[in-house]
């Protein structure tokens, strides 16, 4: 049997003093409540992510309050309700869903702080006096409040942050993605390779040239090369082994052949040309001097090239 209220303030009499059960039970609520439309906000938690659901308080007491939100919420669903009372500053506390009608729930307060509480009650009981009159929805005011629940929550646009130049911010390279720092010590090994391989090339070259210049020139080396011109009586005093002439099938002819020889450094007869003579003597002279064999004329004590005249004699 339910027990009317008599307080004119207070909305009426609610059917619910059980807020665990999950319907709407009959009852009288615990403590009373005024009619009250102020915006709330009521977060849920739900898979670790929380959402934010707005809404219009309808009726507000000191241990909960009914409001029409934006969301559905399920009978024991624990949420985070946030409000400004009028004259009375912000409250924050944590609460439990008692039922849910279509867009209609009932909150209960839990774990709310003392000094919060103690300014609900106060709140409820003091404020009609204060005002003298008792606050009173038109009708259709609970359908305004509903829509304005459900309608969609139109955000303010947000001015656009301008974007950074990443390009030019970025630490890696944009072609190669290599760190910038990367690519300037290779850009500086690579100039000092440069460097130090001119530096090595331009050692040489200078080596080079003091070579050269320390070594007598190419022509004195040619002229120093040069066969030394000795007197055939030197050169046959020097000579080692000798080979006759010959003429073979034909009778003996008497004359004289001029030979200008050059001999080796080892005494051996490199070259040979006639001077004088008859053909068939210098062939013949010519075919028997190459044989022959001389010691080395020396010059300083070195072995030189030398340029004679050999004369061989046809009897």
């Amino acid at each position: 049997m339910t027990t009317a209220v008599r307080n004119p303030h207070l909305t009426t009499p609610v059917r619910n003093p059980h807020w665990m059960t999950g319907q709407r039970p009959f009852g009288q609520r615990v403590s009373p409540r005024r009619r009250v439309a102020v915006p709330l906000n009521v977060t849920i938690l739900r898979s670790g992510v929380p959402d934010s659901v707005p809404g219009r308080s309808l009726d507000l007491g000191e241990g909960g309050l009914g409001a029409v939100l934006a969301a559905e919420l399920f009978p024991g669903e624990l949420v985070g309700v946030e409000f400004q009372l009028p004259d009375a500053g912000s409250i924050l506390t944590k609460a439990r869903v008692c039922y849910q009608e279509r867009l209609r729930c009932g909150l209960q307060f839990l774990a709310i702080p003392a000094e919060q509480r103690a300014i609900l009650g106060a709140w409820t009981l003091e404020q009609p006096r204060r005002n003298g009159t008792s606050p009173r929805f038109q009708p259709g005011t609970a359908s305004r409040i509903e829509s304005t629940a459900t309608a969609p929550v139109r955000k303010q646009a947000q001015p656009v942050p301008a974007v950074p130049n990443v390009l030019a911010e970025s630490p890696y390279d944009p072609v190669t993605g290599t760190p910038k720092y990367i690519r300037r010590k290779i850009l500086m090994l690579l100039a000092a390779s440069i460097i130090a391989a001119a530096g090595v090339g331009w050692w040489q070259w200078e080596q080079a040239w003091q070579e050269l210049e320390s070594h007598p020139s190419t022509r004195s080396v040619e002229a120093s090369q040069l066969p030394v011109a000795v007197p055939a009586e030197v050169m046959q005093h020097l000579l080692v082994h000798r080979v006759e002439p010959m003429l073979p099938g034909r009778p003996r002819v008497a004359g004289l052949a001029v030979l200008a020889a050059r001999i080796g450094r080892d005494g051996s007869v490199t070259s040979l040309r006639p001077v004088s003579g008859p053909d068939l003597l210098t062939r013949a002279a010519m075919d028997a001097v190459q044989w022959w064999k001389f010691e080395p004329y020396r010059l300083n004590g070195e072995p030189v090239d030398v340029e004679t005249t050999v004369a061989v004699e046809f009897r």
